[in-house]
């Protein structure tokens, strides 16, 4: 939508004075899975941002994943990807270079696992310290070390084993309620869909 309104600084409600639809994505609403997908797209993004506040990295990163998710072939995976920048913006980026604790760097020679409440990965030498941590393979770290430096474009092309599909699905899911307290409700209609 193009949006023209008035905002009030003593009031909480601005004033529309017009909208206009740019794109209207027949191709979502025409099927219950991909209005999911959007739905849980639109509700991380309307979540983890504060009113008011102008983001336009994030819009177009939404924009990208809306522009994926209508063509064929959108996997599930693809939606690691888009929490996964859209934490690096919001500054919530998940540390997969280094130890969260010792400040090590990522050896592919240990076994590391990933701490929700410290935000990455823990090597084994430190994981007595921290509850709570979840598995994790040198893979999947390795997939999400390489992702973090990858523009848009190139973002699409990466493609997970079932073991980071599952990995990272739980990871993002825990890392996620943690930040926002609950679990997004469209996570949930997808879960009962798959």
């Amino acid at each position: 939508n193009q949006v023209t309104f008035f905002d009030r600084d003593s009031h909480g409600l601005v004033r529309l004075e017009r909208c206009q639809i740019v794109r209207a994505y027949p191709e979502i609403a025409a099927d219950i899975k991909k209005l999911v997908l959007g739905s849980y797209l639109l509700e991380l993004v309307d979540t983890l941002t504060a009113e008011k506040e102008t983001h336009p990295e994030i819009f177009d990163l939404l924009q990208f994943f809306t522009g994926l998710l209508i063509g064929k072939g959108f996997r599930e995976e693809l939606l690691r990807l888009f929490e996964l920048r859209l934490f690096c913006y919001l500054g919530y980026q998940p540390q997969f270079q280094q130890c969260m604790l010792c400040r090590n760097q990522f050896n592919l020679q240990e076994g590391y696992k990933f701490s929700v409440h410290r935000g990455g990965i823990v090597c084994p030498r430190c994981q007595g310290q921290v509850p709570e941590l979840l598995p994790l393979s040198n893979g999947t770290i390795r997939l999400f070390q390489h992702a973090q430096g990858l523009d848009f474009a190139q973002l699409s092309r990466l493609y997970f084993s079932q073991i980071a599909h599952d990995e990272s699905r739980r990871i993002f899911g825990r890392f996620l309620e943690f930040h926002i307290g609950h679990r997004p409700r469209s996570l949930e209609i997808l879960g009962q869909l798959s």
